[in-house]
């Protein structure tokens, strides 16, 4: 199983909210996403306007004959950033193959110069790094009010090549992220978890509620095939999907019912002549013949209650009571012991099960009676594992072909090599066992136990139960 399946919810409320929840961070990152490029296009933009302004003045003051720099007050020149934006005329171009290139800047400047007459035959732009700021920059930019927590790291290089040949070029500080961005977004975040989140957890929670009602409904209504009303509660859908199991489980109730009084008054019906024709039997002078008639006779009576016994399962109306289930099976291997059948019964700890005791003891008496008459003897053990306990019963048979095994479970299916009519066999043993341990939430399982050699050395039925 992978980490994913591992952490993925497996309530209905727990994955629709996780998927809301991954829904809205997803929505979130995209805009986060947005307001990040939207932020640094505005920063371009300030960029390339504040370029497009130097350029402009600094051409006209060339075309005019006035000094590229004018100088200023001392206290200006000196204030923080002034040294960082210098205009330069140079013969060759400032820009160097190892800086950063900004093409954004460049596509920007070439549709904002050329309308405002500053002639120039190449555009170039790069980010470089800026130069530190020595602390009595920093005092005086206290003094005069331009402090700023946050100084400048990286300028931004634009140079024109005029008709000329020269280079004029400027630097314009890039102002750094802001990270009232992030904050922003996470402040959003929250903000839509609170706003759309907990509305759904109280609804979730209301539809989780209603659902776990009618689950255990339907889990009652599998366990004793007995219908039982449930209240719609809920949304709509939940509350007709709520009346519909009330009508379809009381209508299988219904015919279940009518099922059980048919086959009692079958039962009846059929037992009542087979009882008058086991007595008239008896009175057959040939003691072959009479035994043959009563063999048949028998036979048929034990499959018809088989039969109705298969149709009863989980309709008795028996309570669970706890059951040691060691003790259990040493009176029924007793049993077979009395009758001179090898049964052994291997160590066991005292251990206890709410079951159905009736039923157990026929599932258990039919296992060992199959494991004696089909192969010699039978060993069992009994073993608790977390949760649950299981009962492994071996015999010395043939086995049976591995791909034969599911079928045996079927009703009235035998193997002519070995079940048939001539040994006792209904078809009809392990079809009980497997109900009456599904009736439990147990589990039935038939496999071959083979020798080192791989050769079948007989069959092993191993019987799960859970523990409560």
């Amino acid at each position: 199983m992978s980490l994913f399946q591992r952490l993925w919810p497996s309530s209905l409320a727990g994955r629709l909210l996780l998927t809301i929840a991954f829904a809205l961070l997803a929505g979130q990152l995209v805009n986060a996403a947005l307001l990040v490029r939207a932020q640094r296009e505005q920063a371009l933009d300030r960029i390339a306007a504040e370029a497009s302004v130097r350029l402009i003045a600094a051409t006209d003051r060339l075309q005019q004959g006035r000094p590229l720099r004018e100088r200023f007050g001392s206290r200006i020149e000196r204030a923080p950033g002034f040294r960082l934006r210098r205009t330069d005329l140079t013969p060759d171009n400032p820009v160097q193959p190892d800086m950063r290139p900004a093409p954004g800047l460049v596509s920007r400047l070439a549709a904002i110069l050329p309308s405002y007459g500053v002639p120039s035959t190449r555009i170039d732009a790069a980010l470089m790094p800026a130069p530190p700021r020595a602390r009595r920059v920093d005092r005086l930019a206290a003094e005069i009010g331009g402090r700023n927590d946050r100084p400048i790291s990286k300028l931004a290089l634009i140079a024109i090549q005029r008709p000329d040949g020269q280079w004029l070029s400027v630097r314009v500080p890039v102002p750094e992220a802001s990270v009232r961005i992030l904050a922003t977004i996470i402040g959003q975040t929250v903000i839509l978890y609170l706003v759309m989140l907990v509305p759904l957890v109280w609804l979730t929670r209301r539809i989780a509620r209603s659902m776990g009602t009618l689950r255990e409904g339907v889990a009652h209504f599998e366990r004793t095939q007995e219908a039982r009303s449930i209240e719609p509660t809920g949304p709509s859908d939940l509350a007709d999907l709520t009346r519909s199991f009330n009508a379809m489980s009381a209508r299988i109730a219904a015919m279940l019912n009518e099922k059980d009084v048919m086959l009692g008054a079958i039962g009846h019906d059929l037992k009542t002549p087979l009882a008058a024709l086991r007595v008239r039997v008896e009175s057959v002078p040939d003691d072959r013949q009479r035994e043959r008639m009563v063999a048949s006779i028998d036979d048929i009576t034990r499959t018809l209650d088989d039969i109705l016994t298969l149709a009863r399962i989980g309709r008795t109306g028996e309570e669970r009571e706890p059951v040691n289930l060691g003790a259990l099976v040493e009176m029924i291997a007793d049993e077979y012991r009395d009758l001179g059948q090898d049964v052994a019964l291997a160590d066991t700890p005292r251990i206890v099960v709410p079951l159905q005791l009736t039923w157990i003891r026929r599932a258990l008496r039919n296992l060992i009676g199959n494991a004696v008459r089909y192969g010699a003897r039978a060993r069992v053990s009994i073993a608790q594992i977390p949760g649950r306990v299981s009962i492994t019963i071996d015999d010395d048979g043939p086995g049976i072909p591995d791909d034969q095994i599911e079928r045996m479970f079927e009703p009235f299916t035998r193997l002519e090599a070995s079940r048939n009519m001539a040994t006792g066999g209904t078809g009809l043993g392990l079809t009980l066992a497997r109900a009456i341990l599904h009736q439990h939430g147990g589990a039935l399982r038939l496999e071959n136990r083979r020798g080192a050699s791989g050769v079948v050395e007989g069959l092993r039925a191993t019987m799960t139960l859970p523990m409560g």
